[in-house]
């Protein structure tokens, strides 16, 4: 802080001058007319003010006597002489300064100085040419060694200072003196109207005092006592003018007169205590001139004055505005995060997260929020949902062309040509570019969704749209009336550990209406768990303080002086913000809060209030006010109530067809005068939950059922027998409200009701709310008859089947089974048992099931006349594969394409088979390449269906992995095939039966089992990736577990850095334990083992018995993963007796890493001929070479720097040293074109080890250096470890 009291270049204008000035200007003011004169007049009642403010800071900090500064009475400060106004230089020019260039106010003596400034953060803040409120901070200037303030005085002396400085403020607005005309400090008589008596000797007046002019010297009083002896005595002949007369605004009397009160003996309530009450009150007036300080008048629209509530703005809020602010700066930087906030209702929990979302469109966020309804049976996961919906539009509204664009590529990148299920969630794509359209356009039905697959999608749409540059904000309100299905979701983008979404999720609830096992709790407990960042806020009612500022800001009075009705205000409604606003409001309808034309400011009836019984409930203040309406009025508030928050103008246009609400619209176009609702765009919106409890509350509890009868039989009769959208769902909500007191003698009513319940579950399938179509379609069932089999069959089985898959979808597998039972048993046909056979083995599928799913399906094809063999020798299986190889000879995608059409019967078959093969490959391995013929061969002579291309691509897949009948030396001799076949299936399904359904399980059998000989590796892992996602997006989880096991794979025999990949298996396995598919978290916790042990030798978990046996039909899988971990480990012994194993199976090998076993079979066979010099052991080497040259000559990428890499060896053991370093610089080079890290550097180090061998270290030095920077970068610690021992033994 400067010590010096004035900028350079700042004028001084005393006081006195000053206050002439202001009188002359006011005349002249007054010689305007109208809106000029007013102009004029608040800009010189605001000059004044600002200059109180500085007067009142520098008589609160004034010194109190020293030994180095003589005694200054109170009297000799506060008078007009001893203050001199300081402003801008510029203003000279101009009669009077405006209150822009007041820079400050001096005292003279003591010396004092303080300028009025405005804070630097809003000094380049844009404000409207006509805002006339400032906030104005004050920076003081006390003589060095002084510190003390009047604080420290008695409250005697305190009242005369207040009382003085109220002498100073009178003189100062009205240019009168209260006190008698005589001495220096007599100041010249001005009346409003005449003016000043001299006016041009006021003129010649001095515009600057000297230093020889000592405003010290005076006729003021140099004690307390005797200062208040005086003006006693003067009150009582010569009373002070009211100052109201003179035009002065009437806080500004009030002011005066709390100041003047000060001196009285019986001192009022009002009357200040210090000037510390003073200078918030002026500085109040500043800040909001329009509010505080000038007089309210009754407005064109109104006849009286109304109280003036600020409609936004929080009080008492200050903690909960930080913590909320806060944590969307973090979401802005990165990580979702999540905020609870409880609360009674109307605490004021929604006006906290509005008080936000203008941060967020400053951070160029989105805001979607939703509101959860106690009377609507819309389900809330729909609501949530329906949120993200509306995501879309704001995306489009506040987007760039190219930053559009670059989002409309990323969405096609991720979902690719699984876009339409994410269409099916979020129609509102198709606003975002014409591409997106077309997707929704294409979008499935027959896709079966489900919860997971519903969070799945959302889950990476959140990915794409949200960011640190464009956070979005998810608030959903009243929490309360929520269910799981809807919280899900949440708890699934925000726990997203593969994600990169910025989501702000905020959620409230009423904390008095949940019960300690709702799921909010579970909510927040799974976000801790999971690690995701949570707050809670809780929200009391307002503190007396609060509601004072409160009823302050709506009345314009000082927060003092509304303490009294603040307190009994918060007796009345212990502070719930919206409770006293209706409290407020209630008192000025019964006239006991009103406001005083007389004395200009609101007064009330202290004993009226006290008296007032409200039961404490402000549903009490609201019904009463509601029954004093029209009857209209009434039965349009309660009409609007049975449709919840908020009712649509589609659904008000079908009750004014009807006599008996034909005046509906009148009545909301009242309700919304009478401020209970909003008109909004194609709505009608109730302003707060109370507003519509107190509006239901006018129907008596016994009626309600039989009012959303009458309501939802009137809507029915008005829409029986068309596609009303979700129109549907009003009317079945509010018939079963009313179906409890149905008559069991109306069965025709009740099946018509069933029928209205049918529909609505149709709809509610459709907009994916599968909780909400089960409770419909539940209503629907409890409403047909016990025989409703034998009556209403076709009606029973589609309730029933919907009702199944609609369970299934929401996570009620043991449900939906029991419901398929009820189906099996009753249906008469075969044909009408499919859907359910079918849905009942993909559950079983899901659920690692997998041989009671390969029997169900088994008979079911049995059922169709097919014939399926219990099990098949070798022979038989080769001889199968033998006929099927002549049939599809020179197969390709055009005879694919043009071949015929398979007919229904055909197509049916073809679905069950598809399942089974796809089960077969796990459950029954010898009949995988059976199931697979069958299928080819079917289609081949029949015509083909979407079903054939499974056929095909498993056909394929059994060509590049049977053993065949000369062992495994000849398992890639039908590559060349099989890459064919594969290829002409895929192009013929892209082609012409492209379906979002089918492709998680084509891409589990293509990318994983036949396109890596033709395809890279890395290729492969990308698309099975998508193949797992596209699983989960469609509710297709047991192919979308089975696509993560062989994306994994994939990945490690690609060179994914092993910390990542771990990262992405441990996702996978919660999946999987989610979806308590054991047999899939058995395969994938091998792979979890296998990584640890390749990254630090990390301890491997086991299976126990009862695990190992249910993969105990797949061994060579396990044997695998043996293999591999003792192979780079460099345990040579174990990893060959592995794999012999897998070798000498009776059965095929079933997956893809054979290629990886033969070329680890290769190379590990050097380090065994060291102890184990047989012929057998010699000839591995040779023989892989053969078998991956020809895989080599399809694929290039996969195969050759393993060719190189075997022949090296070889060379290396022949002693053929150039031809080995050849070789070696080969396999290295074509290691690191093809991205394989782990083979880099192994060639790395199987080179050092070669040229350690022949003396050369040097050069053993330099591969063992790159093989070391090579296993770093894949993130094998051990290996790295193992290369540092080596580099040490040379």
């Amino acid at each position: 802080m400067s010590h010096q009291p004035r900028k350079c270049g700042d004028s001084l204008v005393p006081l006195r001058e000053w206050i002439e000035a202001s009188a002359k200007e006011q005349i002249s003011a007054q010689k305007t007319a109208g809106f000029q004169e007013k102009k004029y007049m608040d800009e010189l009642i605001l000059r004044t003010t600002t200059i109180a403010f500085g007067i009142a800071e520098l008589l609160r900090h004034a010194r109190r006597p020293s030994l180095d500064h003589p005694p200054t009475s109170h009297g000799g400060q506060c008078r007009i002489d001893n203050f001199v106004v300081r402003v801008a230089a510029a203003s000279e020019k101009t009669s009077l300064p405006t209150r822009n260039d007041i820079k400050g106010v001096d005292m003279l003596s003591p010396p004092q100085s303080v300028n009025i400034v405005e804070p630097s953060f809003l000094q380049s803040v844009f404000f409207d040419e006509d805002q006339l409120g400032r906030y104005l901070e004050v920076e003081l200037f006390p003589l060095s060694g002084a510190d003390s303030r009047i604080d420290s005085c008695s409250q005697r002396e305190k009242d005369v200072c207040c009382n003085l400085f109220g002498v100073l403020l009178y003189e100062l607005y009205s240019y009168l003196s209260p006190l008698p005309a005589e001495g220096p400090s007599q100041i010249t008589m001005i009346n409003k109207r005449s003016g000043p008596s001299d006016p041009e000797e006021s003129s010649k007046k001095k515009t600057r005092l000297t230093k020889d002019e000592d405003p010290a010297e005076t006729t003021f009083p140099e004690t307390a006592s005797a200062a208040q002896e005086i003006l006693n005595a003067h009150k009582q002949t010569h009373p002070a003018l009211p100052v109201m007369e003179l035009g002065i605004p009437a806080s500004i009397c009030l002011l005066t007169k709390n100041l003047l009160e000060c001196g009285e003996e019986n001192r009022p309530d009002e009357a200040y205590d210090s000037l510390d009450t003073v200078t918030r009150d002026l500085h109040l007036l500043l800040l909001d001139p329009i509010r505080f300080l000038f007089d309210r008048r009754p407005s064109l629209e109104n006849e009286r004055v109304e109280l003036s509530f600020r409609e936004h703005k929080l009080y008492g809020r200050e903690k909960e505005v930080s913590a909320i602010t806060d944590a969307f700066c973090r979401v802005s930087e990165g990580k979702s995060e999540a905020m609870i906030i409880d609360g009674y209702s109307g605490s004021g929990k929604s006006m906290l997260v509005d008080n936000l979302k203008a941060r967020v469109d400053m951070a160029e966020g989105y805001v979607i929020t939703y509101k959860f309804d106690q009377i609507s049976k819309k389900g809330p996961l729909f609501g949530v949902i329906s949120a993200f919906n509306d995501l879309c539009p704001l995306i489009r509204e506040r987007s760039s062309k190219p930053d559009l664009q670059v989002l409309v590529k990323n969405l096609l990148d991720v979902f690719g040509a699984n876009l339409s299920v994410l269409a099916r969630l979020v129609p509102n794509i198709e606003t975002l570019s014409p591409q997106l359209k077309l997707a929704a356009l294409e979008k499935e039905s027959g896709s079966q969704l489900n919860m997971r697959s519903i969070c799945f999608t959302l889950q990476r749409f959140m990915r794409v749209v949200s960011s640190k540059s464009h956070p979005v904000l998810l608030f959903l309100d009243d929490l309360q009336w929520c269910d799981n299905s809807a919280l899900a979701v949440v708890e699934s983008i925000l726990a997203d550990v593969v994600g990169s979404g910025c989501l702000f999720f905020v959620g409230s609830y009423r904390s008095n209406e949940v019960q300690d096992s709702h799921a909010i709790f579970s909510l927040v407990a799974n976000l801790r768990s999971s690690g995701v960042p949570i707050t809670t806020i809780s929200l009391e009612g307002l503190t007396q303080e609060d509601l004072s500022t409160m009823i302050s800001d709506a009345s314009g009075m000082f927060p003092r002086i509304c303490k009294p009705l603040a307190e009994m205000v918060f007796q009345k409604t212990k502070g719930n913000p919206f409770f006293v606003l209706a409290f407020l409001r209630s008192l000025v309808d019964e006239d006991m809060l009103h406001f005083c034309e007389e004395k200009m400011r609101w007064v009330w009836d202290k004993e009226g209030i006290r008296s007032m019984d409200i039961t404490g409930n402000v549903l009490y203040l609201l019904s009463s006010k509601m029954n004093g309406l029209s009857e209209n009025i009434q039965l349009t508030l309660k009409v609007a109530a049975c449709f919840g928050i908020k009712i649509t103008d589609y659904v008000v246009g079908h009750l004014s067809t009807s006599s008996e609400y034909s005046a509906i619209r009148d009545g909301l176009a009242h309700a919304i005068k009478e401020g209970f609702m909003v008109g909004l765009p194609d709505e009608f919106k109730f302003v707060h939950d109370k507003v519509r409890e107190a509006a239901y509350g006018l129907i008596p509890e016994s009626e309600k059922s039989q009012y959303h009868y009458k309501l939802g039989m009137l809507l029915h009769s008005r829409t029986k027998g068309k596609d009303v959208g979700a129109l549907i769902f009003y009317t079945a909500d509010h018939i079963n409200h009313g179906i409890n007191s149905l008559p069991v003698e109306c069965p025709e009513l009740r099946v018509d009701f069933a029928k209205v319940n049918e529909m609505a579950g149709v709809k509610a399938v459709e907009c994916t709310d599968y909780v909400a179509a089960c409770s419909y379609l539940s209503t629907a069932l409890s409403l047909l008859p016990t025989d409703h089999w034998q009556r209403y069959y076709d009606q029973s089985l589609r309730l029933l089947f919907l009702s199944a898959k609609s369970s299934y979808s929401c996570g009620d597998v043991e449900g939906a089974q029991d419901i398929l039972g009820e189906i099996l048993d009753h249906c008469v046909c075969l044909e009408d048992k499919l859907d359910s056979y079918f849905l009942l083995v993909t559950i079983r599928n899901v659920r690692g099931h997998i041989k009671d799913a390969y029997s169900l399906c088994h008979g079911v094809l049995s059922q169709f006349g097919e014939v399926i063999p219990s099990s098949l020798d070798p022979k038989q299986t080769f001889k199968m594969i033998e006929e099927t190889s002549i049939i599809v000879n020179n197969l390709s995608d055009t005879d694919l394409l043009e071949m015929k059409e398979a007919d229904e019967k055909l197509c049916i078959s073809l679905k069950f088979y598809n399942l089974i093969v796809n089960v077969a490959l796990f459950a029954r391995p010898d009949m995988a390449a059976f199931l697979a013929c069958k299928m080819v061969q079917l289609t081949m002579k029949h015509g083909i269906c979407k079903y054939s291309i499974m056929g095909f691509v498993q056909y394929a897949a059994i060509l590049s992995d049977n053993k065949m009948a000369n062992g495994i030396w000849d398992v890639l001799s039908t590559s060349g095939d099989a890459s064919r076949i594969g290829k002409a299936a895929m192009s013929c399904w892209k082609g012409r039966f492209q379906t979002a359904e089918q492709l998680p399980r084509l891409y589990t059998v293509y990318y994983g089992r036949v396109a890596y000989l033709s395809e890279t590796f890395q290729m492969c892992a990308c698309m099975l990736q998508q193949g797992f996602e596209a699983g989960m997006s469609i509710g297709d989880i047991g192919s979308a577990l089975f696509n993560a096991l062989l994306h994994v794979a994939y990945s490690m025999w690609s060179s994914e850095k092993l910390p990542t990949l771990l990262e992405t298996v441990d996702y996978y396995l919660e999946l999987m334990v989610l979806y308590k598919n054991d047999f899939a978290r058995i395969l994938m916790s091998l792979f979890r083992g296998t990584i640890s042990q390749l990254i630090d030798k990390g301890e491997v978990k086991m299976n126990s018995s009862g695990e190992t046996e249910k993969i105990a039909n797949m061994p060579d899988i396990m044997y695998f993963h043996q293999a591999f971990r003792a192979f780079w480990i460099g345990h040579s012994e174990r990893c060959h007796h592995f794999l012999e194993k897998i070798f000498n199976m009776r059965s095929p090998v079933r997956h893809p890493a054979f290629p990886t076993i033969l070329f680890i079979y290769g190379i590990n066979s050097f380090q065994v001929r060291k102890r184990q010099n047989t012929a057998k052991i010699k000839s591995i080497p040779s023989n892989v070479i053969a078998i991956l040259k020809t895989a080599a000559s399809h694929s290039r990428w996969n195969f050759c720097n393993k060719v190189h890499l075997l022949e090296a060896e070889v060379f290396s053991c022949e002693g053929s040293n150039e031809e080995a370093k050849e070789s070696y610089a080969a396999a290295i080079s074509s290691a690191r074109f093809s991205g394989f890290i782990q083979e880099q550097g192994l060639a790395c180090e199987l080179a050092g080890c070669h040229y350690k061998k022949i003396g050369d270290p040097i050069s053993a030095r330099i591969f063992f250096g790159q093989a070391k920077q090579c296993y770093a970068e894949w993130g094998s610690k051990m290996k790295v470890e193992s290369i540092i021992r080596q580099l040490e033994s040379i």
